[in-house]
């Protein structure tokens, strides 16, 4: 006997399985690429303050290396830069003579760390990125050993923001401040 019976043989899928599977892979898909660009802008970001960052510590460190090696340390732009002046107050303007003889003066101007050599146009010292919005130097014992009996120090304090220009958000505030001691004897 022959019988009519079919067998029905579904092998595949149906084209609402494919659109539901699809649509649930785009949205996963969306939220990955989502996350990644995020991660990706952080990164930029970060890189960015980075840089900024290590270009202020560089800075800090050829000033710090200039003021322990040098004499006469006069704080301020008042009076005779190449006498010695203490400002226990704090002053917006350090010249000292350098190791070399030359006077260095270093300032804020333009939002930027300047500095001068024996009175010469001021050149920046940070990169753009670097908005520096208070400057301050505090000079301690700059006067000769037998006048105050200190070893000659400079406390500096650096406050500004550090981050792309424009984009407040991106932007990150730092204060700094060190302590600088002359290495050669005060004597």
């Amino acid at each position: 006997m022959k019988s009519n019976i079919r067998i029905k043989n579904n092998k595949g899928f149906t084209l609402v399985e494919l659109m539901v599977s699809l649509s649930i892979f785009v949205v996963v898909m969306t939220v990955i690429m989502g996350s990644i660009l995020a991660v990706l802008d952080v990164n930029n970001k970060d890189q960015t303050k980075k840089t900024a960052m290590d270009n202020l510590n560089v800075s800090l460190e050829s000033m710090s290396r200039t003021v322990r090696f040098g004499t006469i340390y006069h704080c301020g732009s008042f009076g005779t830069l190449s006498q010695p002046a203490d400002c226990a107050s704090g002053g917006s303007s350090f010249t000292l003579k350098a190791a070399d003889g030359t006077q260095v003066t270093y300032s804020l101007s333009g939002g930027a760390i300047t500095r001068s050599v024996n009175g010469g146009t001021a050149q920046a010292m940070t990169s753009p990125e670097i908005s520096i919005t208070s400057l301050a130097f505090r000079v301690f014992g700059s006067y000769a050993y037998g006048t105050d009996y200190l070893q000659p120090q400079v406390i500096i304090t650096v406050t500004g923001t550090a981050g792309t220009a424009g984009k407040v958000k991106d932007q990150s505030t730092f204060q700094i401040e060190t302590t600088v001691s002359q290495r050669q004897l005060d004597i």
